[in-house]
């Protein structure tokens, strides 16, 4: 299974960018392990275009979140997420297929 996050880059709760308490909380579950990747450009719900190609829309440009594992764990990690994004951002989870797990080893389909 894929757990899919997207969130804004500014948005936060605290102290802690929504990125860093999402990214924590995989991390705490023991998750197998996450990717977080900065958006160049991207809208959400509001419909505001977000870029890097004009200072005036630089800001909450859109991050995204990906972690492959157990279909249960990521199950409850997107739950947990979805809490602490409250009406932030979008969850999603998705089957994938996984061709190499680690170095060398194939992983069973």
């Amino acid at each position: 299974m894929k757990l899919t996050v997207f969130i804004g880059g500014d948005e936060r709760r605290a102290h802690h960018t929504l990125c860093e308490l999402a990214l924590k909380t995989l991390r705490e579950m023991n998750i197998t392990g996450a990717t977080v990747e900065k958006g160049v450009m991207g809208y959400g719900i509001n419909r505001t275009i977000h870029s890097t190609l004009n200072e005036v829309t630089m800001e909450n440009l859109p991050i995204v979140i990906e972690a492959v594992d157990d279909g249960e764990r990521l199950r409850v990690a997107a739950e947990r997420i979805a809490e602490i994004l409250g009406q932030h951002g979008l969850v999603q989870l998705q089957p994938t297929t996984v061709i190499l797990k680690r170095k060398g080893e194939r992983a069973d389909a």
